[in-house]
């Protein structure tokens, strides 16, 4: 990904998961998990949003109490998001019993993860991929201690490698979102097998919200 820089964020990627199952709700969570850095929790609120599937648990989203935001930011075809590559969005929790993929199809390990927001690359690695360039990248909390954006690719995309166990980092799509909700909701796109989390991010300094989608559950077709 073209990361100078995420998103999981985001929401439970683009959070993007992997199980296509039917009617997957979505319930509060009132704490924020246990295993992060306490400079990285600090940043986090701790009211969550947790997708449930069948009656379990598959994943939990936490974002950030306040997130800086790019001066004069104009949306592109492809970037549709204001946010600083590398910066921290929130936290993502896989559950034990789920099994749980990136947008590309990798399957993640249960555990607790930071999402940082990044930018696909414009290569050839990556042509047909995505339209959209916003993309959330998920880290073992573990190996993220610092709150502050990850500033160099390279060390962005090795850190969410170890979240997927490859060579690629773990990432989850984010979609154009342009109201914002006045509560987090879930939907389904049936044609595309994608659960989409909607849900408002407090910009910092500022007096409103952005509204983001995070595909939670879902792969690419590519």
């Amino acid at each position: 990904m073209r990361l100078p820089v995420l998103t999981a964020f985001m929401i439970c990627w683009g959070l993007l998961g992997s199980a296509a199952a039917a009617d997957p709700k979505l319930d509060s969570v009132k704490a924020i998990p246990d295993g992060l850095n306490k400079d990285v929790a600090a940043m986090v609120s701790p009211q969550g949003h947790r997708v449930v599937v069948d009656g379990g648990a598959v994943c939990s989203v936490w974002f950030v109490k306040e997130l800086p935001l790019k001066d004069k930011f104009k949306p592109s075809l492809s970037v549709k998001y204001p946010f600083v590559p590398g910066e921290l969005l929130g936290v993502l929790q896989i559950e034990t019993k789920s099994k749980f993929t990136d947008f590309r199809g990798q399957e993640m390990k249960a555990g607790v993860f930071t999402l940082r927001y990044g930018q696909q690359p414009e290569d050839g690695n990556h042509v047909g991929t995505s339209d959209l360039s916003d993309f959330l990248l998920a880290i073992p909390a573990a190996a993220d201690s610092d709150p502050k954006p990850i500033k160099l690719l390279d060390s962005l995309t090795k850190s969410s490698a170890k979240a997927s166990g490859s060579t690629h980092p773990a990432i989850f799509s984010l979609l154009p979102a342009d109201k914002v909700p006045e509560a987090a909701t879930l939907t389904h796109d049936g044609e595309k097998h994608h659960t989409i989390l909607t849900a408002a991010l407090n910009g910092k300094g500022l007096e409103k919200k952005i509204p983001l989608r995070m595909i939670v559950i879902g792969k690419s077709d590519h």
